[in-house]
């Protein structure tokens, strides 16, 4: 019987299995791809606070400071801030590197390895996977799920919530120039029903080109409209996609995260910002909630409910706020039809609103930024007064 039992080498599980092997413990992965890394379901774009708590650098192909921000009827809005707010790397490298880590502290990968199901037995969680040779099963102490939005150790484990589940379709292109430090962000029914859409540079003409929305609305059909209608091909000007990416985003923390020798990370736990869909520096804090909290229940000899259930106060403390703030602002978008999406963005134009947006914006909190243009601009809380009052 091992320690603890990974299912995922994103990088929220190759993180907790870094830090319980660097303590000492038993820990391996499974990973259903044969590469860790591949296939890339991820923009890319991250806060340089996601690699200082990372505590390691990587390579940026693009640092970010501005945006241009494209609505309906026209509207349109552009800002710089004073300092880079968002950082481009290569997500597949990311992943490499803290799988690498979770490696030299002592965790095995088994790359090609599919969970397929599990039940708890001995005190403990017996997991089925299978590989090239066949099926075999292994007993674990813990077992972490870290395998994304549709979690089978979730389902397993009777973890199941009602969440809002975001269908993102996006791709690499090339022969593409826009103005450099600057990502694209495109909203309103024709251009992103119900989220947005996005174009990031990665180097001096290519870029990351990508679109999510809720069903009925399927991102593929306004993937292709990017490249020959409205804002979004002014912006491509005749790029062509090389490679296409595809993921679900999960929005909503899975209460509870937990339960007798199982815990839940990153978007298998529901942790995707509900604002912009990103999960890495969420993902990250997870892996340390749940690290932490296994070497405690394992230091105690009880993997039960009764220890495991310190994991969900950590995410409380430590990012489950934001995340419900994130939230409230996400109904509030949710909300409003394409008139008023114009007519805010008309009014984020008003330049004491651009400095609370170029001083505070942050991609990790939000809610910040959320207080300070409400502030700046009280009459925005008109689109949404119950949801926004809390903001002002």
């Amino acid at each position: 019987m091992i320690d603890a039992l990974v299912v995922g080498a994103g990088p929220s599980g190759c993180r907790a299995a870094w830090k319980l092997a660097e303590a000492g413990y038993s820990v391996a992965i499974a990973e259903e791809h044969e590469r860790v890394g591949d296939p890339c379901q991820c923009a890319g774009l991250v806060t340089p606070r996601t690699l200082d708590y990372l505590g390691y650098r990587l390579p940026v192909l693009q640092e970010m400071r501005g945006a241009r921000l494209w609505g309906p009827y026209d509207s349109y809005l552009e800002f710089e801030a004073l300092e880079t707010k968002a950082l481009v790397i290569d997500r597949p490298a990311l992943d490499r590197s803290i799988a690498a880590r979770a490696e030299k502290a002592g965790a095995e990968i088994w790359t090609g390895t599919r969970y397929t199901r599990g039940w708890r037995d001995n005190g403990g969680m017996v997991a089925e996977l299978r590989d090239k040779s066949g099926m075999q099963q292994v007993q674990t102490r813990l077992l972490i799920g870290a395998d994304g939005p549709a979690s089978r150790v979730a389902r397993d484990a009777g973890l199941h919530n009602r969440r809002e589940v975001m269908a993102a379709f996006g791709g690499d292109v090339s022969g593409y120039a826009t103005r450099d430090g600057y990502v694209d962000l495109f909203v309103g029914s024709e251009l992103a029903p119900r989220f947005f859409g996005w174009a990031i540079p990665t180097g001096s003409d290519t870029g990351r080109l990508g679109v999510a929305t809720t069903l009925p609305h399927r991102p593929r059909k306004f993937f292709r409209s990017y490249f020959h209608e409205g804002a979004p091909s002014k912006v491509l000007n005749g790029a062509k996609l090389t490679a296409r990416i595809s993921g679900l985003i999960p929005f909503g923390l899975r209460e509870p995260a937990f339960t007798d020798h199982v815990l839940l990370i990153g978007d298998a736990a529901g942790l995707a910002k509900p604002t912009s869909g990103g999960g890495i520096y969420t993902g990250l804090v997870s892996a340390d909630a749940a690290a932490e909290t296994a070497i405690a229940a394992f230091e105690a000899g009880d993997l039960s409910v009764a220890h495991l259930a310190e994991y969900q106060q950590k995410l409380r403390n430590r990012i489950a706020g934001e995340l419900q703030l994130g939230a409230r602002l996400r109904r509030a978008f949710l909300a409003l039809d394409d008139a008023q999406l114009a007519e805010i963005i008309r009014m984020l134009g008003d330049p004491a609103v651009l400095e609370a947006i170029q001083r505070v914006g942050d991609l990790d909190y939000t809610s910040r930024a959320a207080f300070a243009v409400l502030k700046a601009q009280p009459k925005l809380v008109k689109f949404a007064p119950l949801l926004l009052k809390p903001f002002v």
